[in-house]
């Protein structure tokens, strides 16, 4: 099974069912291994590849630029009739992140973690979703994030290691379009870089969404925060944080 109809695979299951415990620690860990193999074997030509992308990519340019895109956008207002698993209106202690992704709002709510979560460092949160035109909906119960570093990242292990949290980041497909909302603790800045592109975000403390071009999110699109002294690491993708409806 190729790693595009795993990820497709696991948004689903975890979406519908509870995840057996370690699921999402064992799928991390083999994203990692993967990710090293691509390295080696991709290492001696990546300069050769992203130039010829340049050359077959548009370059980013304005707002709506054909394939390029959309710039960022700071963080949108929760909508009204967002509400919490206890059925109340959510608080602002309660998001996480908010955005604007298409015609839609996608907000993102805190939750309690479950037990392995929490033993592994773990943070848990739902993501809801408010359309234009219709009523708010559940997109996903339950996303365990913050889990994992990538192998070798001393900066990233360090940041999480100081409680403060990585950041979290989902994909949403919206009308054909790929979004991502990013959003990182208050301090740092987060750059989303799509097929070699980067999208500057800024600080996104309460989240920021940018337009991207790429088909296969977890293999194409890296998510970065760097803190105040410039340091630079990589918020990893969770099970699940690629939305499909």
């Amino acid at each position: 099974m190729r790693d595009n109809e795993v990820a497709a695979l696991l948004d689903h299951a975890v979406a519908t069912v509870e995840l057996p415990p370690g699921l999402a620690q064992r799928v991390v860990a083999g994203s990692r291994a993967r990710r090293r193999r691509r390295l080696l074997l991709s290492g001696g030509t990546v300069a050769v590849v992203v130039a010829a992308g340049a050359l077959l990519v548009p370059q980013l340019g304005p707002a709506g630029s054909e394939r390029g895109g959309t710039g960022p956008t700071a963080a949108a207002e929760v909508p009204a009739g967002i509400v919490g698993p206890d059925g109340r209106p959510v608080t602002q202690a309660q998001v996480v992140a908010v955005g604007r992704v298409g015609t839609e709002t996608l907000v993102l709510i805190r939750r309690e973690p479950r037990a392995e979560e929490r033993a592994a460092g773990g943070q848990a949160l739902e993501v809801l979703t408010a359309p234009d035109v219709g009523e708010p909906r559940r997109l996903l119960d339950h996303l365990s994030y913050d889990l994992a570093c990538v192998d070798g990242d001393v900066v990233c292990a360090a940041v999480r290691s100081a409680g403060s949290g990585l950041g979290v980041a989902v994909a949403r497909r919206s009308g054909g379009r790929l979004y991502v909302l990013a959003q990182a603790p208050q301090g740092r800045t987060v750059e989303v870089v799509a097929n070699g592109v980067p999208h500057p975000l800024g600080a996104a403390p309460r989240g920021a969404v940018v337009e991207v071009v790429a088909a296969e999110p977890y293999e194409e699109v890296q998510v970065w925060a760097s803190t105040e002294d410039g340091r630079r690491y990589q918020i990893p993708w969770a099970p699940g944080a690629v939305l499909i409806d």
